[in-house]
């Protein structure tokens, strides 16, 4: 893998995944959605959760309503998305690491989230940390697709800067090292189960990556807070 380069001037991080887990986006398409369908219907969990699950296949990924929350809960009449995410909130879970990483890195260079998250989901999962970052961009809300190529090239052009001085740093290969890669940016692929060789365990090797001595007084083991 590309070693971080001494002109570095943004390190970008995916959300889900990397900075938070996956639980509070999966509970509420999986589980949320399904559940208030049911009950508006009078349907059966079993039920409600093949129609709502046949009812996303007829958009299916290529399209952008696919990602959007407001779409889904306009189509099935559930009311406004903003409020049941909140009553959900408990379910967002920063990794352990997080926090004080954030913290080492911010100052030492720009941060920013990039992520194919949608932003009406980012907004609740990074709330105890958005002060830490210069910006948050969704590839979804933003471009109606997953991060790519060409995400990564407008990124860097919002920014004003090289592909070459940002850092990115996500858990999904394609998506994350690949398409960054191939964007000119340094891509780290975070492995926490450390199946890829150079990969990330945890984001607190990501500040001794980066030449940042301060990193030693991180702490957390990056184990995933489910």
């Amino acid at each position: 893998m590309r070693q971080p380069a001494s002109r570095t001037r943004v390190v970008s991080l995916d959300a889900e995944g990397t900075l938070v887990t996956h639980t509070f986006s999966r509970t509420i398409w999986r589980e949320v959605v399904p559940a208030l369908y049911g009950r508006a219907r009078g349907l059966s969990a079993d039920e409600a959760a093949a129609r709502v699950f046949a009812e996303y296949e007829t958009i299916g990924p290529g399209r952008e309503e696919w990602y959007d929350i407001n779409y889904w809960f306009r189509r099935f009449d559930l009311g406004d998305p903003r409020v049941v995410m909140e009553e959900h909130r408990a379910l967002v879970h920063l990794y352990p690491e997080v926090p004080e990483v954030l913290r080492c890195l911010n100052g030492c260079c720009r941060l920013v989230v990039a992520s194919s998250t949608p932003a009406e989901f980012l907004e609740p999962l990074l709330r105890d940390v958005r002060h830490l970052f210069d910006g948050v961009f969704s590839s979804t809300s933003q471009y109606g697709r997953l991060k790519d190529e060409q995400f990564f090239r407008r990124l860097a052009g919002t920014l004003n800067v090289d592909p070459g001085a940002i850092v990115h740093v996500g858990d999904n290969w394609e998506r994350d090292y690949v398409s960054a890669s191939a964007a000119g940016c340094v891509a780290l692929f975070l492995d926490r189960e450390a199946a890829t060789p150079g990969g990330l365990r945890t984001l607190r090797e990501l500040p001794p990556r980066l030449g940042i001595r301060e990193s030693s007084q991180v702490a957390g083991d990056g184990a995933a807070a489910v």
